[in-house]
């Protein structure tokens, strides 16, 4: 096990309001430190080229894999060990092919969850068999001629279910809503949510000569949490809530003191030259932006990392990261800086927050250990 620098942070301990019902204002205490830990591959090397693009935890949080999608190996990492462990050589095609998956799952019994935009192949435990459920080709009752599934497929953590939106087939159109759909009997449930009439005005769209060329994806984050489904949009400071028992919804909105609370919709949505999208999406960039929501089972906390921009030097931007913490109810506690990625692949194990660093082309993890 390699070691990289330790940064000690000093303690953050100030009075933060509570938003909703409770006013009262309460003092949080917030310490950390910060490892950052490379990964031993031997003579080998671990495919980083996509940043762990499709790669998951084991559901005990000791194995990370990670696909190579240019020989279709799944290499195991052992995270007790820091040491890429093992090598399984996968298929493309046949009865036990992969495709071309765009995620992977491991379900907490074990089974291997490898998505397509077409489907879901499951595999068990042992890599060996395979069952491939192709929901794309069912017609839905509860869906329109005109509306489908879209291609944010998020599984359960038992691998039974998946969420995602539904809607028109037209893109110039918004979403409806959250399908929930059981991969066991292929039922499908269908609950309105208003946050995808609401990204939609933030889509782009790039013509040449009167055509469309191109058009951006609003997309949400599908998170689980229990009996909980949190949809959330990298666009606002706030967070839908499906309760699973009672097929309730409800929304939290949330205040930052740190950045701006929703992203700007943009002046101008439609362009006719590269260069004139290509200067739009950097002042984009420049603007807020939230990540997903992380749960610490350990701690019992939620996690939201966000970032905007704090100024410039010359043509360099230059960013304001921030954490924000939440108790299991989603109730804000505190809000930070904080010297994390907000875009990287990133997991809690045993209270840690264990973050992806490239370092030269070798695998590590800032792991940051907490003091509540």
């Amino acid at each position: 096990m390699r070691y990289l620098s330790l940064l000690v942070i000093a303690i953050f301990s100030f009075s933060c309001s509570q938003k909703g019902n409770n006013t009262e204002e309460k003092e949080f205490q917030f310490a950390y430190t910060v490892d950052t830990v490379m990964v031993d591959s031997g003579e080998d090397f671990i495919f980083l080229k996509y940043g762990l693009n499709v790669a998951a935890i084991s559901s005990d949080k000791k194995l990370l894999y990670n696909l190579n999608p240019t020989n279709f190996q799944l290499e195991v990492i052992d995270l007790e060990s820091l040491k890429l462990s093992n090598r399984i050589q996968l298929e493309k095609e046949g009865p036990t092919g992969i495709g071309n998956p765009r995620s992977l799952h491991i379900s907490q019994d074990g089974k291997f969850h490898f998505l397509t935009f077409s489907d879901v192949r499951v595999f068990d435990s042992s890599l060996e068999t395979m069952k491939a459920i192709k929901f794309r080709k069912e017609n839905f009752e509860n869906l329109a001629v005109d509306e489908s599934l879209g291609f944010n497929l998020t599984l359960s953590d038992d691998g039974k279910k998946g969420y995602v939106e539904y809607g028109p087939d037209d893109e110039e159109l918004a979403k409806k809503g959250l399908a929930v759909l059981n991969l066991q009997n292929l039922q499908l449930k269908t609950i309105p949510l208003e946050i995808y009439s609401r990204i939609q005005p933030y889509v782009r769209s790039f013509y040449q000569d009167g055509q469309l060329q191109t058009r951006t994806i609003e997309s949400t984050y599908i998170d689980q949490a229990g009996d909980r489904v949190l949809i959330s949009s990298p666009n606002f400071n706030e967070v839908y809530i499906l309760d699973q028992i009672t097929d309730s919804v409800s929304r939290k909105i949330f205040h930052s003191s740190l950045t701006s609370d929703f992203k700007k919709v943009p002046e101008i949505t439609s362009f006719e030259s590269v260069e004139e999208m290509r200067a739009a999406f950097q002042k984009e960039n420049e603007k807020v932006t939230f990540s997903r929501f992380y749960y610490d089972d350990f701690n019992e906390k939620f996690w939201r990392f966000s970032r905007e921009l704090d100024r410039k030097i010359g043509d360099s931007s230059v960013f304001k990261a921030v954490v924000t913490i939440y108790d299991k109810d989603l109730n804000q506690q505190h809000e930070a800086i904080f010297p994390d990625n907000i875009f990287g692949f990133k997991f809690f194990k045993d209270g840690k927050l264990w973050s992806y660093v490239n370092v030269n082309d070798e695998l590590g993890f800032a792991v940051m250990d907490f003091d509540f």
